[in-house]
């Protein structure tokens, strides 16, 4: 028996249902951490602040050895934290990837960017400020359409995301710019986890905003799915054969024996 083949339709809508839950289960775990990381260098801010205006750290909690022993454990806890971040991303984008393609298969101008130019957009320098808005709008509008419903003046989720992810990128470059010696000074060290903590917020927000996002357009997807599937049915049945009508019996071809 020949193994049926796979149609496009299909194979789209099993890879966007695999990505987004992919997604929500990559974004949920790093969300957690996130709360766990803001929460902590928050902790942290709090002690260098105790330090800066008492010098000592006493009655903060940070001399206890369950203090040194999530010290000793932040370092992988953060590599941790980024093979989810880098996971969530790949998942996205291979979500956006999928969408890109549905939307140009039912609508070739629907998406101004081709599948592999929407993904680079996200990596481009310059351009990634607003390539990656363009074909979210995109995809929204498309979403949209598909649903027959009216989109908000303001793009709120895609602009959300775009600004979101700056904020994260800026504020990460800060921390990481920081010098290793700037955390034996109190007043620096306060400043700095602030700025980490606001850091891991933000990035919270981004994946709720993505989250959402991913929301709004996923109904219109799915009737664009099955407008696909539909569309594909009838190109299969319009390219049957003549032939492949109804069977002739014996009796319409006695005329022709002797």
């Amino acid at each position: 028996m020949t193994q049926s083949r796979i149609t496009p339709a299909k194979s789209l809508a099993g890879g966007l249902t695999w990505a987004r839950r992919a997604w929500v289960l990559t974004a949920s775990v790093a969300g957690a951490m996130l709360a766990l990381s803001a929460v902590f260098y928050l902790y942290l801010a709090f002690v260098s602040y105790v330090v800066e205006k008492t010098g000592s750290a006493f009655r903060t909690g940070a001399e206890s050895s369950a203090f040194q022993t999530l010290l000793d454990l932040s370092g992988s806890f953060d590599l941790c934290l980024t093979v989810f971040q880098l996971l969530t991303l790949l998942f996205f984008l291979r979500w956006i990837w999928l969408s890109v393609t549905l939307s140009r298969a039912v609508r070739r101008s629907s998406v101004r960017y081709a599948p592999w130019m929407a993904v680079a957009g996200f990596f481009v320098p310059i351009a990634n400020l607003w390539m990656p808005l363009l074909t979210m709008v995109d995809i929204e509008e498309f979403a949209a359409a598909q649903e027959t419903r009216p989109t908000a003046v303001l793009p709120w989720y895609p602009a959300g995301m775009v600004l979101s992810g700056i904020l994260v990128y800026g504020l990460w470059q800060i921390v990481s710019a920081a010098p290793v010696d700037g955390f034996s000074d109190p007043s620096a060290s306060q400043r700095l986890m602030q700025v980490a903590a606001f850091g891991a917020i933000a990035n919270m927000v981004l994946l709720m905003l993505t989250y959402a996002y991913m929301h709004a357009v996923s109904p219109g997807l799915e009737l664009a799915l099955r407008e696909l599937a539909e569309a594909e049915g009838l190109v299969s049945t319009a390219s049957l054969p003549d032939d492949s009508g109804p069977s002739r019996s014996a009796d319409d071809f006695s005329g022709a024996n002797p």
